[in-house]
């Protein structure tokens, strides 16, 4: 998760106008008005979670934006890439004219991806930038650019001095070890007194895992200045550890995850900062651009999307030639904005 200055939870769901690919009308059955009926599903990395609970208001608003859509949203109880793909290969196996889907390894899933484009249905991801076969992969930002952004907060956050640890959620996950990618590269090229522990640790996804992994990152590096999370279990895990050593002041959580998820640690001084990208917007947004490429409209360089944080996008096409649409769309929260994420009753908006 890295990037942005966005609007509040509600705006999240709204509308967008997103992008595609030269897909034509193939498949999806007639509606009592006579235009196609499409059928499309979100495969999300792990259900039941606050991040996915998320995009599956933007999945289901999009459902409400589209009369022409029956869409929804399913993944596994853990975040497993075989798991995943057996999702996937069964909405495949329904005839579904389209499948979206945040990928845990998006290698596991190009089998079962091209099955789909062989059965002539659309395949649009998020985070997965390098997408090996679909039609479209839809970033909220480059990756590498909210890598150094987080880096950036940090370091003056630390006064651009200390020990820092990079984690992610899988080491296959690519967006994670971009983002990882391009911390170091930003510690390297301007803050020289910033030193990396150890290479970048994977925590799949878990908050117990992040937070077993950071106890003993704690016992180990006894100068240990900043745990830099990339999935959104990492925060939370490092900052739980954190206090209970009793090194609040001392030791602080960085990186991607929610208010919901870290905003009491955010209060006690546990973690510092988050960055993050609405999930429903993001959801919302792959949706279109599937839904786009079913009606053979194109995404191009420089389009206004229609969202904050989508209104000038780039187009890229990754090694293997498929487009990737990129916005830029972070947010950044840390004590001094984060009231502004609660709702009147003091509860979460996201």
């Amino acid at each position: 998760m890295k990037r942005l200055a966005l609007v509040l939870f509600l705006s999240v769901a709204t509308g967008a106008l997103l992008f595609a690919t030269g897909q034509s009308e193939q498949k999806g059955t007639t509606p009592a008005s006579g235009g196609k009926k499409y059928t499309m599903v979100m495969v999300v990395k792990l259900q039941g979670i606050a991040w996915f609970n998320n995009m599956g208001l933007g999945i289901e608003r999009f459902g409400k934006d589209h009369p022409d859509v029956n869409i929804s949203q399913t993944g596994g109880s853990t975040a497993d890439p075989a798991v995943q793909a057996q999702i996937v290969n069964d909405q495949i196996a329904k005839g579904v004219d389209a499948v979206l889907a945040v990928p845990n390894d998006p290698n596991s899933l190009v089998p079962a991806f091209q099955r789909a484009r062989a059965d002539n249905i659309v395949v649009a991801t998020q985070e997965a930038a390098n997408l090996q076969v679909g039609n479209y992969d839809v970033e909220a930002f480059h990756n590498d650019a909210y890598g150094k952004h987080m880096m950036d907060m940090m370091a003056q956050a630390l006064g651009g001095k200390g020990l820092w640890q990079p984690f992610v959620g899988h080491l296959t996950a690519p967006s994670h070890n971009e983002w990882v990618d391009g911390e170091k590269a930003e510690a390297a090229a301007k803050y020289p007194d910033l030193k990396q522990a150890q290479s970048r640790i994977e925590d799949l996804e878990n908050q117990q895992v992040a937070y077993e992994k950071t106890l003993e990152l704690l016992k180990a590096y006894p100068d240990l200045k900043a745990v830099m999370g990339s999935a959104m279990t990492t925060v939370p895990g490092a900052a739980q550890a954190i206090t209970e050593k009793g090194l609040i002041g001392k030791v602080a959580a960085f990186g991607t995850c929610l208010p919901s998820v870290a905003g009491t640690y955010i209060m006690s001084g546990a973690a510092k900062q988050i960055h993050f990208w609405i999930p429903a917007d993001a959801g919302y947004e792959v949706a279109m651009a599937a839904y786009d490429a079913l009606k053979g409209i194109q995404v191009v360089d420089g389009m206004n999307l229609g969202r904050p944080g989508y209104e000038s996008v780039t187009v890229v096409k990754n090694k293997y030639g498929v487009p990737v649409v990129y916005g830029q769309a972070w947010v950044d929260v840390d004590k001094s904005n984060l009231d502004q994420w609660k709702n009147p009753d003091g509860s979460w908006k996201l």
